[in-house]
C-alpha cells in the first residue's frame, strides 16, 4: 500500500511539473512573438525616419591645434564637417533654430525630384511670376524643363522657379508643397525645422546647421542637385525655344576658395547671410562641409572658417 502511494505522489509530481513546463513554454513563445511584432514595428517606424548622419569608426582625427585661434564671427550658428572621419569638428549652436532663407531651396530639390520627371515641361504662370517683386527671371507662360528650372533655382537661387516648381509638384500630387516639404525634413531627422514656402521668403520658418547636415547628406542621392550646386554660371533655353537666359550664380566663392566643388547661398533681412559649402580636401582625402546661419558676411566667414580649419587641424 505504501508503495502505490510512493508511486501515485511521483506521477502527480511528475505531471505537476510537465504542466508548469507546458505552461512556462506557451507563455515565453507568447513573449518571444511580441517581442518579435514590437522589433518588426520598432523597424518599420524608424524606416520612416531612415536617414541619420552617416556612423563611422571611432577616431581620433583630425586633431586640433589649439594654439591656433578660431576667428571671431558675426554669424549666429555654424558648423564645420569633416567628412571622411563623419564629425563636427567645431561649431556654435548648431542646434539653434533660425530662419535659413533660400537654403529651404535645396529641401524644395529634393521633394521636386521625388514627384517630376526633369523632362517635364512647366509653365510660369501670374502665380510664380516675379514673386519676391525684384524682378522675374521668365516669361509668363514660358514653358521649360524641370531640370532647367531646377538649375536656375539652384545656381541663380531664382525665387520665380521654386514657386513655379512647387505649383507643378501641387497640381501633379494634390498634396500642399509645404507638408510635403516638413514631412520629409522629418523622414530625413530634421527635428528642428518647419519650413513654410519652397523659395525660404518667409523668415517665421526655421531650420538649424544640424539639420541642414543632414539634408546636405540626404542630398547625396540626387545628382543632379551636386550638378547644379556645382556651378558657377548656366544657361538655359525655354523648352519651345524662344527665350534664352544665362545665369550666374549667387556663390561668390567661386576662384575663392580653391577646393570648392559646391555651395548654395541664402539672405533675407531676418535671415541674415546664410551658406552651405563643401571643400575638397585632396592632400587628406576628405572634404570640409561649411555651415553658417544668421551672418552679416557670409562669405568673408566662410573663408575664415575654412583658411582656419585647415590650419588649426591635421589629418595624418
Amino acid at each position: 500500500m505504501r508503495l502505490k502511494i510512493s508511486i501515485l505522489t511521483i506521477l502527480v509530481g511528475a505531471l505537476s511539473v510537465l504542466s508548469f513546463y507546458l505552461v512556462y513554454s506557451d507563455q515565453k513563445a507568447e513573449a518571444d512573438i511580441a517581442l518579435t511584432e514590437l522589433f518588426l514595428n520598432e523597424k518599420d517606424f524608424n524606416s520612416q525616419r531612415a536617414f541619420l548622419l552617416p556612423i563611422s569608426e571611432p577616431t581620433y582625427f583630425p586633431i586640433r591645434d589649439t594654439s591656433i585661434t578660431p576667428p571671431e564671427l558675426s554669424a549666429k550658428s555654424f558648423l564645420i564637417y569633416d567628412s571622411i572621419n563623419g564629425k563636427i569638428i567645431f561649431s556654435k549652436d548648431p542646434g539653434r533654430a533660425l530662419p535659413v532663407a533660400s537654403l529651404t531651396k535645396l529641401l524644395t530639390a529634393v521633394v521636386a525630384l521625388e514627384n517630376l520627371d526633369p523632362q517635364e515641361v512647366i509653365t510660369i504662370t501670374h502665380e510664380s511670376f516675379n514673386v519676391d517683386g525684384q524682378g522675374a527671371d521668365f516669361h509668363i507662360q514660358e514653358q521649360l524643363y524641370f531640370k532647367d528650372l531646377l538649375g536656375a533655382m539652384l545656381v541663380k537661387s531664382s525665387n520665380d522657379a521654386a514657386m513655379t516648381i512647387a505649383k507643378a509638384v501641387e497640381q501633379k500630387t494634390g498634396q500642399k508643397f509645404t507638408d510635403l516639404m516638413n514631412n520629409k525634413a522629418f523622414q530625413i531627422g530634421m527635428d528642428s525645422s518647419n519650413f513654410l514656402d519652397p523659395a525660404g521668403l518667409n523668415d517665421e520658418g526655421y531650420s538649424s546647421s544640424r539639420d541642414l547636415l543632414r539634408l546636405v547628406h540626404y542630398t547625396k542621392h540626387y545628382p543632379l542637385i551636386h550638378q547644379f550646386t556645382g556651378l558657377s554660371s548656366l544657361k538655359i533655353t525655354s523648352a519651345e525655344g524662344k527665350f534664352a537666359h544665362n545665369f550666374n550664380s549667387t556663390n561668390k566663392l567661386w576662384g575663392i576658395l580653391p577646393g570648392l566643388t559646391g555651395g548654395k547661398t541664402g539672405y533675407t533681412d531676418g535671415a541674415l547671410g546664410c551658406m552651405i559649402t563643401e571643400e575638397n580636401l585632396s592632400a587628406q582625402n576628405s572634404s570640409l562641409v561649411i555651415i553658417i546661419l544668421g551672418s552679416a558676411d557670409r562669405f568673408g566667414e566662410i573663408k575664415q572658417l575654412s583658411d582656419w580649419a585647415k590650419l588649426a587641424f591635421r589629418w595624418r
